[in-house]
């Protein structure tokens, strides 16, 4: 039977190989090299470690915005547990007046509304009335992968912010699962993430950040966050591209 014809021949070690071409690029730094023959890049610049610009500088202070760190679940006061675990079951209306209700006097944190957004809730918001409710048409979606819807709520604030918070059954008792504040011009759900989409201050450009539920927090992390470039919307655009340009 015939071999490959390399293989007849004999390949040379591997180690030879390397030699060989190690031997051709010396000879290519030390003269002219002739056609075909490796030319050197010249010398390479020694490795170095990094160099800290201004050490003397003092570091900016910590942002003063909303921080995510150690947010936990959270069992919204005054609402009946739901024994059949769905979530549909309970008033979206009547259980965020029921938290604002019980953290009426947050002025800051996940729990805070402005006096105004807060009264209009009180006063404007049920399944029956909704004229002059601040609060967006409630959504459902399956965040914790559990196979059960999770509901989700914003709520438009006096200062053009938006209150997002998500609700889940923990042994059928509603909890808030996630309360962030943004200025959205967008808002996705692709599978177990929330994905807010905000302005930048760069044309063309736009904030993506994404909370993630954490089965071991029994929360949804704030991810991560990133500056993408927003493209011009298409008939056949994505839904935030469509949103984000009307």
């Amino acid at each position: 039977m015939l071999r490959p014809r390399a293989a007849r021949r004999g390949r040379p070690p591997r180690a030879l190989v390397a030699l060989a071409v190690l031997a051709a690029a010396v000879t290519g730094v030390a003269g002219c090299a002739s056609a075909g023959e490796p030319v050197g890049a010249g010398r390479t610049a020694p490795a170095s470690a990094p160099s800290r610009l201004w050490p003397q500088a003092a570091p900016a202070p910590s942002p003063s915005g909303p921080q995510h760190d150690g947010e936990t679940a959270t069992k919204v006061p005054g609402v009946p547990p739901v024994p059949s675990g769905d979530i549909r079951k309970v008033d979206a209306y009547a259980l965020v007046k029921a938290e604002v209700a019980a953290n009426r006097k947050s002025v800051t944190g996940a729990d805070a509304l402005d006096d105004t957004t807060a009264a209009k809730v009180a006063s404007s918001c049920s399944a029956a009335r909704r004229t002059n409710c601040p609060m967006r048409e409630p959504v459902y979606s399956d965040l914790t992968g559990d196979g059960h819807d999770d509901l989700i709520v914003g709520i438009e604030m006096e200062d053009h912010f938006l209150s997002l918070r998500a609700y889940t059954l923990v042994n059928g008792e509603p909890t808030r699962v996630l309360s962030t504040v943004a200025q959205p011009s967008s808002i996705e759900v692709a599978g177990r993430d929330l994905i807010v989409w905000e302005p930048w201050t760069t044309p063309h450009y736009a904030l993506r950040s994404v909370y993630t539920w954490n089965a071991q927090s029994h929360y949804m992390d704030f991810r991560r966050y990133e500056i993408r470039r927003a493209e011009a919307p298409a008939s056949s655009g994505t839904q935030h591209e469509r949103e984000g340009h009307r």
